[in-house]
């Protein structure tokens, strides 16, 4: 295949102006400490929170695996539906996010901590590395696939590429830096994906002409052509994911105050609806268009053919959407794997100085775990099952439970955070022998084992209890 240099240089131009406003954003504001590396010193408006929110959460993903996939592969209702749920599940986060920050907490283990103890802190430290890591794996493969298809880049080239790009603007300034970029491409994104939506339907006869050469079943509601049980593990395991993600609670502590939190999620739901929505639609149209490629490249198959202000366009947010959101997911693993595990086993005594370095170090290695890991996985999409069962079975359950239940208990909180891992891991490395995805298996046992557990042993409220509800300025 020959290089598409037009399309190439697009890329380049976006990588360029991401590293040129990050580079200018580290400068001014140089991360001294943790909390500058991690949450932005907590100073971020809600232009910038929201619009970084937003670019995490419609990652490559978005164009190469999920809500355009799923409109692709199984008809426009089904990925509608699903990109509803997905669209409106920071609401629900908004509750959790409010409580976290009074609490202080850089991350979702340090919660685990105060309500569970020792061994539920280290094990879901572990979970979330794992869980986060996979999810660069597939920002990173998509990154891959997509310059490889409309350039001609040889993938691993250009998969490493991206790799030391993510990497760099997450080492420049920390959360600062990706913050600023995230905002600026998060604006990018929804003009590109807009002008793309038109572009497709314009180019293919419309709506009619689209509808005229769709396979049978794609139309039908709700499910399309999509199994119940498939779209539910999506859905389900989706919503239950970004409700307790650690990256966006996070994010949201990055906030200057609770008015700044409360307008940056108004500003992150409808960049998402907005995006998700083009999406979803994309893949439903590319389709026809395309019968015969996966659902991973048709995104990028089309901006290769599209004219070239489209192609470049389409391009251009492709890099956006899978940068803003490996960087991110990079920053947040690399955030639990320093804070709570090596700082606390390795080097409890590490100066703030230090632990800025181990940030940085740790950065390049889960990059490195993150490439080799995507080898392992045949597409985009299903790294995501993959990730998204593993982290809201569990790791969601327990999160809320420890937020909102005064009555769960240490053994109810073990068994949920226990189960949902090892039957979502033991599922998809033995390539599900029951031909059933792991998170309709692992979130219900994950829950059921959270309530019965806890309600066979709770004794009442223990001072660690009355403790961790003390701190959030509430009685048990």
């Amino acid at each position: 295949m020959s290089i598409n240099y037009l399309l190439l240089g697009a890329v380049i131009a976006y990588i360029a102006v991401v590293v040129i406003v990050g580079s200018i954003s580290s400068k001014r504001h140089p991360a001294k400490d943790t909390k500058d590396m991690l949450i932005a010193g907590g100073q971020l408006g809600p232009v910038v929170l929201g619009g970084t929110m937003a670019a995490t959460w419609v990652g490559g993903g978005t164009i190469t695996g999920g809500s355009l996939a799923v409109g692709a592969d199984y008809g426009w209702w089904p990925a509608i539906l699903y990109m509803s749920f997905q669209s409106f599940a920071p609401l629900l986060l908004y509750v959790v996010a409010k409580k976290v920050n009074r609490r202080g907490s850089l991350t979702v283990s340090n919660i685990f901590h105060d309500r569970y103890g020792n061994f539920a802190m280290n094990y879901s430290a572990i979970v979330i590395v794992i869980a986060y890591v996979g999810t660069c794996a597939f920002q990173f493969k998509a990154f891959g696939n997509a310059i490889w298809v409309c350039t001609g880049l040889n993938t691993n080239i250009a998969t490493i590429i991206g790799i030391i790009i993510i990497v760099a603007i997450a080492m420049m300034g920390g959360m600062r830096s990706v913050a600023l970029t995230d905002a600026v491409s998060a604006i990018f994104i929804v003009f590109c994906m807009i002008v793309a939506l038109i572009a497709v339907f314009m180019g293919n006869g419309g709506i009619e002409g689209v509808l005229a050469r769709t396979a049978e079943g794609t139309t039908d509601f709700p499910f399309g052509n999509y199994g119940a049980f498939g779209w539910l593990a999506l859905t389900v395991g989706g919503t239950m994911n970004i409700i307790g993600d650690q990256n966006f609670i996070q994010r949201m502590a990055s906030g200057k105050d609770n008015k700044s939190l409360k307008y940056s999620i108004y500003i992150f739901v409808a960049i998402i609806f907005a995006v998700m929505f083009c999406s979803s639609t994309l893949g439903f149209a590319l389709r026809t268009v395309f019968p015969d490629v996966t659902s991973d490249m048709l995104y990028f198959t089309y901006a290769g053919i599209a004219s070239p202000i489209i192609g470049c366009l389409m391009v251009g947010c492709g890099a956006a959407l899978i940068l803003t959101t490996g960087n991110s997911y990079l920053l947040s693993a690399t955030t639990s794997g320093v804070m709570d595990i090596w700082c606390r086993f390795f080097d409890k005594n590490a100066t703030e100085e230090r632990k800025v370095w181990y940030i940085r170090v740790c950065l390049v290695i889960f990059a490195v775990i993150a490439y080799v890991m995507g080898k392992y996985f045949p597409n985009v999409l299903a790294v995501q099952n993959y990730v998204y069962a593993l982290y809201s079975s569990a790791i969601t359950p327990a999160l809320f439970a420890a937020l909102l239940w005064k009555r769960v208990t240490v053994q109810g909180a073990l068994c949920s955070i226990i189960s949902g891992s090892i039957i979502t891991l033991a599922n998809e490395f033995s390539g599900q022998p029951l031909g059933l995805p792991s998170a309709i298996i692992a979130i219900p046992v994950s829950v059921i084992l959270l309530y019965v557990v806890s309600k066979a042993t709770y004794k009442g409220p223990t001072e660690k209890d009355k403790k961790f509800f003390e701190d959030q300025g509430e009685t048990v």
